[in-house]
C-alpha cells in the first residue's frame, strides 16, 4: 500500500546545510491503542530542547510537540495558518500591526492559565536571546493587552507575521515556572538569561506532551500531557531514536509495531515494500549561483552565459537522482509553497539554443569552475548533482571543473564571494516564499555573496523584488512571486535546478504520519493507529 503523497503548502530562504549525526539503531512499539508507544527513527541534529533557541530538525520535532505557538499549521499543508493558542487574529490595514485574542481554556502542563503574558515574555526572549531563530523576529515587538490580547508591531510592513508565529522558537512557555529557573527576556538576555540546559530536562509548555528524558546522542521520550487542553494524543508515549541514515531503512522495514522514519531520501524510499506508507512534499530547491563580479569572472558575469547555461538543465534527469517525491524546478520556490510556478512552465533542455547564444556573444572554449559542499544532503551526495550538471553543460561545449570542499570551507569561500559558481540545497526558515526576496533580491544577502549588486541588476529584478515587498497580504505577495520568478528566470544570476522531496516513512497501520515543510517535519501528536 506503499504511497507519496504531495501536497501544496505556503517560504524564509536560508540555505541550510545540516550534517547529520550517526547514532544507534533499534526500537520497537506495539499498536494503536491510547497506553501505546510510537517509535520514531531519525538520525539527531538536536542540541537543545529550549524553544528559544532550538533550531536543528530533532529538536524542533519534540518542540512542536512539547509546547503550543499562537497559530499552527496541519498535516503537509502550509497554505492555511490553524488556530492554536490564538483563536482569531487580524492585521491592521498597513500591515505592520497583528492583534491576536487568545482562547480561554489553554493550560500549560502544571494546570496554569495560559495568559497574554506568557506569549509576550516567551516572544521577547526568543528575540533578546540572540541565536540562530532570533533572526526570523527581529524588527518586531511584542506587547499584552490584558491577559489575552497578543499584540505583534512590525518595523516594516509583513504580512508573514503569522506565519513566523507558528514556527517550534515561536513556541511559549510558563513565563512564571520559566523565571524560576533563571529565563529572562530583557533586551541583555544572551548575557543575562541563566536557564542554561534546564528545559532538556523540563516541560514548561502546553503542548500534548511532556518531556520524560533527553538524551541528546540516544534517545528523547515523551509521554502525553494529562492536563493538555486539546484532544488528547493517540499514543501515551512517544519514543525519539537516534538511528543512523544508513539503518533507518532495514529499521523501518523490519519494524513491528507503529514506527516512523525521518530520513530516507527518494532513492531509499522507492526501494521500500508497498506494506510502508510514504510521505513527501517537494520542499528544498537547488540551484547554481554565477558570481556577477566581472573581476572575479568575466564569463560567469557575462549575461549570455547565464542564459546558456540555464537551457543545458535537464530538469526531469536532475529530478530522477533525488528519487520520489523530486520535480523539475520551474522556478526558484519549490512546489510546497503557495506562489511556485506551475509545473506546466517547468523549461525544457535546449542544447542548441544554449550553443547559439554561446556562439552570438563570441564565447567559446569556455571553462568555468563550480564550488559545491562535499557531502551527502538528504541521502543524495551532492557530487552526483554537480556531474549530471557538468556533464549536460558540455553538451554546449561549456567545461565545468568541480571543486568539491568540505562543508566548513565551501561555507566560508561561499561568504568571501569569490567563486565563480556556488551550488548548494536552499532550505526555507518559515513557509512563506515571499521571503526569499529578503535573501535572493538584488543586493540582499545572498545575492551580494554573489556579486549581484542593485548596480549590475538589471531594473526589472529591482521592480519585481519591490514589488513583492509592497504587497500587504499573503495572497498578495504570492501572486507578486509568480511573476518575481518570471523575472529572475530571465535575468537573475540563479540557475533553478530541481526540488528535492522530504520524506516521512510509516508502518501501515498509521494515519497522520504526513510530512510537513513547516518547520517540524512530523507532527506527533496527529499519529493515530487505524
Amino acid at each position: 500500500m506503499r504511497s507519496l503523497t504531495a501536497k501544496l503548502a505556503v517560504p524564509a530562504g536560508a540555505v541550510a546545510l545540516t550534517l547529520a549525526l550517526a547514532g544507534c539503531a533499534g526500537g520497537n512499539s506495539t499498536s494503536n491503542a491510547g497506553d501505546q508507544t510510537l517509535t520514531v527513527d531519525t538520525s539527531f541534529v538536536v542540541k537543545t530542547l529550549d524553544p528559544g533557541t532550538v533550531y536543528e530538525q530533532t529538536g524542533n520535532i519534540a518542540v512542536h510537540a512539547l509546547y503550543d505557538t499562537l497559530v499552527t499549521y496541519e498535516g503537509s499543508d502550509v497554505t492555511t495558518l490553524q488556530p492554536e493558542l490564538a483563536e482569531s487574529w487580524e492585521q491592521s490595514s498597513d500591515g505592520t500591526t497583528w492583534t491576536f485574542t487568545l482562547r480561554d481554556d489553554a493550560v500549560f502542563s502544571d494546570g496554569a492559565a495560559v495568559t497574554a503574558e506568557d506569549a509576550v515574555f516567551s516572544l521577547n526572549r526568543l528575540k533578546n536571546l540572540q541565536g540562530s531563530a532570533s533572526q526570523t523576529v527581529q524588527g518586531l515587538d511584542f506587547a499584552a493587552e490584558g491577559d489575552d490580547t497578543v499584540v505583534v508591531t512590525s518595523e516594516t510592513p509583513n504580512p508573514d507575521v503569522p506565519v513566523i508565529l507558528a514556527m517550534p522558537a515561536a513556541s511559549v512557555l510558563n513565563s512564571a515556572e520559566a523565571k524560576k529557573l533563571g529565563a529572562t527576556d530583557a533586551e541583555d538576555a544572551a548575557t543575562s538569561d541563566q536557564i542554561g540546559t534546564q528545559l532538556d530536562t523540563a516541560s514548561l509548555g502546553s503542548g500534548p506532551y511532556v518531556l520524560k528524558s533527553y538524551d541528546p546522542s540516544t534517545k528523547i521520550v515523551l509521554t502525553a500531557n494529562p492536563k493538555y487542553w486539546g484532544e488528547q494524543p493517540a499514543y501515551s508515549r512517544v519514543v525519539i531514536q537516534n538511528v543512523d541514515v544508513q539503518n533507518q531503512k532495514l529499521t523501518i522495514s523490519k519494524a513491528k509495531g507503529d514506527e516512523i522514519a525521518l530520513d530516507l531520501s527518494g532513492p531509499q524510499a522507492a526501494e521500500l515494500s508497498d506494506d510502508l506508507q510514504v510521505s513527501g512534499v517537494a520542499d528544498t530547491s537547488y540551484f547554481l549561483s554565477l558570481n556577477q563580479d566581472p573581476a572575479v569572472s568575466a564569463v560567469t558575469s557575462n549575461p549570455a552565459f547565464v542564459k546558456a547555461l540555464r537551457l543545458t538543465v535537464d530538469g526531469e534527469g536532475l529530478a530522477k537522482l533525488f528519487g520520489e517525491g523530486a520535480t523539475p524546478a520551474a522556478g526558484l520556490v519549490p512546489p510546497a509553497f503557495a506562489g511556485a510556478l506551475d509545473e506546466s512552465e517547468n523549461p525544457v533542455q535546449d542544447i542548441d539554443g544554449a550553443k547559439k547564444l554561446l556562439a552570438d556573444a563570441g564565447l567559446s572554449d569556455v571553462k568555468v569552475a563550480l564550488v559545491y559542499p562535499a557531502i551527502t544532503y538528504r541521502g543524495v551526495d551532492l557530487g552526483t548533482i554537480v556531474t549530471k550538471v557538468q556533464q549536460d553543460a558540455k553538451k554546449a561545449g561549456i567545461e565545468i571543473e568541480l571543486t568539491p570542499q568540505p562543508i566548513n570551507v565551501f561555507l566560508q569561500s561561499q561568504s568571501e564571494g569569490k567563486n565563480e559558481i556556488n551550488f548548494s540545497p536552499n532550505s526555507l526558515n518559515y513557509p512563506a516564499s515571499s521571503s526569499l526576496v529578503n535573501n535572493m533580491a538584488p543586493g540582499a544577502s545572498t545575492s551580494l555573496r554573489t556579486g549581484w549588486t542593485l548596480e549590475r541588476a538589471d531594473q526589472s529584478a529591482i521592480d519585481a523584488s519591490n514589488a513583492v515587498t509592497a504587497e500587504l497580504t499573503p495572497e498578495g505577495r504570492n501572486e507578486a512571486m509568480i511573476d518575481w520568478q518570471h523575472v529572475m528566470n530571465e535575468v537573475s544570476p540563479y540557475v533553478a535546478l530541481a526540488n528535492n522531496a522530504g520524506i516521512v516513512v510509516a508502518t501501515s497501520d498509521l494515519t497522520g504520519a504526513d510530512y510537513t515543510p513547516a518547520g517540524w517535519t512530523v507532527d506527533l501528536a496527529a499519529i493515530a493507529g487505524k
